[in-house]
């Protein structure tokens, strides 16, 4: 099973149509820079979907992902719900069925608030954090996380493996933070390079790096990347800023393809 980065950008992505700061400017000339908002997959025998942002379909496409077996959501926000309405189409006139759904009671209250009668396209199943499902040979169980009311990250057990997924999220809860503990790969909220705007909701990049290493963490992905909000900073930049870490902190790019049940440099 591969985990797949579908996109890697925060509420605005990157580039924007509306600033030319060398951020948005490196993403215009170097495509590989350019970031849709934040989303995951993992495919093989079943292909489950995390979060559903604007351009997922573009998204799906891209990665040659033409059936989904199960989503989870990680809240409602704009940027990682408004593709519902695709993954709504697909179901109702591909899929024909029900498809298992997984999101705390917050979100799917927010997310019956705005597309109305979600229980004809989706079998929904309220997380708390902690709640664990099975799914085959992969284990998802929720975390909590500092967000948006409800919001929640997913650790995901396969094949002796454990991968935590984080896109949005301010300080760490206690409860998370021990299951974190010693976890083969992190994926973390880094919003912010410098002065982080929102601390109890996102965490800067730096600050998730801390996290990370105070956890033991042995491999670290940032995602949900601005770069462009208060001091610009560009891939290159950041990559190089990383390489003082022995590759143990990666920089997570549209597309980015991981195998799951395998960690990087073992």
């Amino acid at each position: 099973m591969d985990l797949v980065f579908l996109g890697t950008g925060s509420g605005n992505g990157v580039p924007t149509f509306y600033c030319r700061c060398r951020v948005c400017r490196e993403a215009v000339d170097n495509p590989a820079c350019r970031r849709t908002r934040s989303a995951i997959a993992l495919t093989g025998e079943a292909n489950h979907l995390f979060d559903a942002p604007p351009e997922i379909s573009a998204q799906l496409l891209r990665e040659h992902i033409t059936t989904l077996d199960s989503l989870f959501l990680t809240h409602a926000h704009h940027d990682h719900s408004a593709g519902l309405g695709d993954i709504a189409l697909y179901v109702r006139l591909f899929r024909r069925e029900p498809l298992p759904a997984f999101m705390s009671r917050e979100t799917l209250d927010e997310v019956a608030e705005k597309s109305g009668k979600i229980e004809d396209w989706l079998d929904v199943t309220v997380m708390t954090p902690g709640r664990e499902v099975e799914l085959g040979a992969l284990s998802v169980t929720a975390l909590a996380a500092s967000h948006s009311p409800g919001t929640l990250g997913y650790l995901l057990a396969f094949k002796g493996t454990r991968t935590a997924y984080l896109p949005d999220t301010g300080p760490l809860p206690p409860d998370t933070r021990k299951r974190l503990s010693g976890i083969d790969r992190l994926i973390l909220d880094g919003t912010f390079w410098g002065d982080n705007w929102y601390p109890q909701e996102h965490l800067s990049v730096d600050t998730a790096i801390a996290e990370a290493r105070a956890l033991d963490v042995r491999s670290l992905y940032l995602t949900h990347l601005t770069l462009h909000y208060g001091e610009p900073v560009t891939c290159s930049e950041l990559e190089e800023h990383f390489q003082a870490y022995g590759g143990t902190v990666n920089l997570a790019y549209d597309g980015t393809r991981l195998a799951l049940g395998a960690v990087e440099g073992t």
